[in-house]
């Protein structure tokens, strides 16, 4: 049933001339600058709100007193820091449009009273695009419904579908309606959320390869950059997990011979190494002082083994537990004391590489370092 509602609305959108339908059809500007700004509000709807913008801005060298294009930008900027209420206040409220100053209105109201407010709207203006998509949100039902009523305008409605039927492990009809949305507007939010979409399903395979043609197409200072390392990371997990192991293995070796430049290689000048030693004293910062001060003893022998690697979601933060068995013997007395400890360590990815920027070691069976 979910399949053959699907294939109806989507049928129906291409019997329909995507270009007849409009955000807005009557706007505050020129005819060549009110085309641009009605692309622009198609990528706002699709998550593309830096195309947005940029449509906007292009619509204003068209057309300087073109007020739609202000409400895009309006729209596009964030409302905690006051940016939008800037940027309303720069609108010749005059100059607009009725659909336009309803969405003035609704960009104006106070998110805990929107949705009252954007219901209101959808009365006064019952066929009108925008209004339709402002109530439309993450709801399943109003989402088709806006796919059946504005067919050429409902690529982020698809989009938004696609996570639902994701949601309930239909993704047959994800990716079609991916594909609905790709149809409809060429956009890169829609590669993003196959790319989401894939990951929901566990094949990074897909995940990456959706995740690089969205960041291929905008690779500077790019938005989908950072999921692409996600996706890539969980790919090659293994190796990953591998690597941080050696990486473990070898930092604690070089703590034990006191090697200050190798062990600088695996600490962060951003981010201060915290440790908690197993002679269970206070947390403290390690110094380079710290770390070549004389010791009143020296090692025998010290193995790291059982070493087990928990990533963080986003695959940027990692957990490693351990458990470390050796000998130590004090300096003045030849007392030999055997060394049996569990301990963790917090790795984080930086640009120069994975850094240990916590470790904490506690007795596990016999002694741990002294005091």
């Amino acid at each position: 049933m979910k399949k053959t509602i699907l294939t109806s609305i989507m049928t129906l959108a291409f019997l329909v001339n995507a270009n007849g339908q409009q955000w807005i059809e009557d706007t505050s500007c020129n005819k060549k600058a009110s085309e641009i700004v009605n692309e622009a509000i198609t990528s706002l709807s699709n998550l593309e709100h830096l195309t947005a913008i940029g449509m906007a801005k292009a619509a204003l060298v068209v057309d300087n007193d073109c007020e739609c294009a202000n409400l895009v930008l309006a729209a596009a900027a964030g409302n905690n820091n006051g940016t939008r209420t800037e940027k309303l206040k720069e609108i010749n409220v005059t100059q607009l449009t009725n659909v336009e100053r309803t969405w003035y209105t609704l960009l104006s109201t106070p998110n805990d009273k929107f949705t009252e407010a954007a219901e209101k709207a959808l009365k006064n203006h019952p066929n009108s695009a925008l209004i339709n998509w402002l109530n439309s949100g993450q709801d399943t039902d109003a989402n088709k419904a806006f796919a059946n009523k504005f067919p050429g305008l409902a690529a982020g409605a698809y989009n938004t579908l696609a996570y639902a039927f994701a949601r309930e492990g239909d993704y047959d009809s994800a990716y079609k309606s991916l594909d609905y949305s790709l149809r409809l507007h060429d956009g890169l939010n829609a590669l993003d959320s196959r790319a989401e979409i894939a990951e929901m399903e566990g094949d990074y395979q897909k995940a990456f390869n959706n995740q690089l043609k969205a960041y291929d197409n905008a690779p500077f200072a790019s938005p989908y950059q950072p999921k692409l390392v996600t996706y890539w990371r969980n790919l090659n997990k293994e190796k990953l997990t591998e690597d941080l192991k050696e990486a473990q293995s070898t930092v604690q070796q070089a703590i034990e011979d006191q090697n200050l430049e190798e062990w600088k290689k695996y600490v962060s000048e951003d981010m201060m190494l915290t440790s908690g030693d197993s002679s269970l004293a206070e947390f403290y910062v390690q110094t380079e002082e710290q770390f070549l001060a004389k010791r009143n003893f020296t090692w025998d022998s010290f193995d790291l083994r059982d070493i087990e690697v928990d990533f963080s979601p986003d695959m940027n933060t990692a957990v490693l537990r351990f458990y470390a068995n050796g000998a130590y013997t004090f300096t003045e007395t030849n007392e030999k004391v055997d060394y049996s400890t569990r301990a963790s360590a917090v790795w984080i990815s930086t640009g120069s590489g994975w850094k240990m920027v916590h470790a904490n070691w506690a007795p596990f069976g016999g002694s741990g370092i002294p005091k």
